[in-house]
């Protein structure tokens, strides 16, 4: 296995977050004991290793061991391991998760489970005995993490037939009580105490550059607001958990939100067929007048336009620049507003656009920082780079 100790220092101000559901990984800098300067995070499940810069963007993650029982991942996550800082002390296993749970003499402030089959979940995710020695593995006041993939956060994810539903319950039957954090079809659940959100002991200023030391901000805020996971309706026996049983779900879903979203819009606009989305992006000004009444929406929907863009600017190169603005410039604008409706889809959504399609634009930033701190007057944000350090805030909710 190839000596990864003496790699050289990532580029200074390489852009780390760039709109992708595995960008909410940066969450694990907050996590662990709070009174601990620096953590140690266990990782079930390398794949080609897109979390592991978000993972190690704080200072505070002093080592990481990825765990993948695929000896292939150490290939294909190679350009990913080279991208981390040096302050990490990274290392890799080829092992079966659940066995390596059982041998290892180890403890870790956090563990992070990502673990699917080429075709599915793997079935030990949701298996109770596993559970017990995850938490057999944990040092006290730590986190574990789960990343829950399938219906889009819009649909309604935790009501009926859906994996994240069957995740949630079998977690709750394990540990009880579980929040996370939405990114499009990915809930990332986080199972512990309250996260730690001082904003100067997680990001490293001095590393990171300006588009990623805000998000970093925002992640503080978001889990600040830590979204309760409420199951309704859950199955009585297991949905389906392959991603052929998962698209099909989610497409009955699109199906079934066309004519709640038809009717926010005019006639000549009416939606037939889960497409008819996509076309509808091509009118950025219908867009901004749908997004408008959504925002008055208590529903899941509220979030639908936000989650397609962040969707689309992975493959379309339309303009869909106009959501961006829209919420930086509703934001300034409001008098009233509830950070959690924002929080929860839209801001970060409309942030992932701008650094995605931007690659961080300063302007775009400066922007985004005016707007968060509208969400949160409380909360000293990182300096930016033309603001000398300054001394942090505790955003700690009572």
């Amino acid at each position: 296995m190839p000596d990864f100790k003496d790699r050289p220092e990532s580029a200074r101000h390489e852009q780390i977050f760039c709109g992708q559901y595995y960008d909410d990984m940066g969450c694990t800098g907050f996590l662990g004991d709070p009174s601990k300067d620096r953590i140690s995070v266990l990782m079930l499940g390398l794949s080609d290793g897109v979390a592991l810069a978000p993972i190690a963007a704080s200072t505070r993650v002093a080592s990481l061991l990825a765990v993948d029982l695929d000896e292939t991942a150490l290939v294909r996550s190679l350009d990913s391991r080279n991208r981390l800082a040096a302050h990490i002390d990274f290392d890799s296993v080829v092992a079966d998760a659940a066995h390596f749970l059982v041998v290892t003499p180890d403890r870790y402030d956090v563990i992070i489970v990502d673990l699917y089959t080429q075709s599915a979940y793997a079935p030990i995710v949701f298996d109770h005995e596993f559970h017990q020695l995850l938490k057999s593995r944990l040092n006290p006041l730590g986190h574990v993490v789960f990343n829950g993939f399938g219906v889009p956060m819009n649909l309604d994810p935790f009501n009926g037939p859906t994996p994240q539903a069957w995740l949630a319950h079998c977690l709750n039957d394990s540990w009880g009580d579980i929040h996370y954090l939405p990114h499009r079809r990915n809930a990332t659940f986080i199972i512990g105490p309250p996260p730690l959100t001082l904003l100067g002991t997680a990001p490293a200023v001095e590393f990171l550059c300006a588009s990623d030391r805000l998000f970093m901000d925002i992640m503080s805020l978001r889990l600040r607001y830590l979204i309760p996971t409420v199951i309704r309706h859950t199955p009585l026996v297991p949905p389906a958990l392959d991603f052929v049983g998962i698209d099909l779900e989610v497409q009955k879903r699109w199906m079934d939100s066309l004519p709640a979203l038809s009717a926010l819009l005019p006639a000549s606009l009416k939606l037939i067929k889960p497409n008819d989305l996509r076309v509808l992006l091509d009118d950025a000004d219908a867009c901004q007048a749908l997004q408008e009444r959504l925002l008055k929406d208590k529903s899941s929907l509220r979030t639908t336009l936000a989650l397609l863009i962040a969707g689309e600017v992975n493959f379309s190169e339309r303009d869909m620049s106009w959501l961006a603005d829209w919420v930086v410039a509703t934001l300034e604008n409001s008098v009233e507003i509830h950070p959690r409706d924002w929080l929860e889809g839209l801001f970060p959504y409309a942030y992932g656009l701008i650094t995605h399609r931007t690659r961080g634009d300063v302007t775009k930033v400066e922007g985004f920082r005016r707007a968060l701190a509208r969400l949160s007057p409380s909360v000293s944000l990182t300096p930016s780079d033309n603001e000398p350090t300054s001394a942090y805030a505790d955003t700690r909710k009572p």
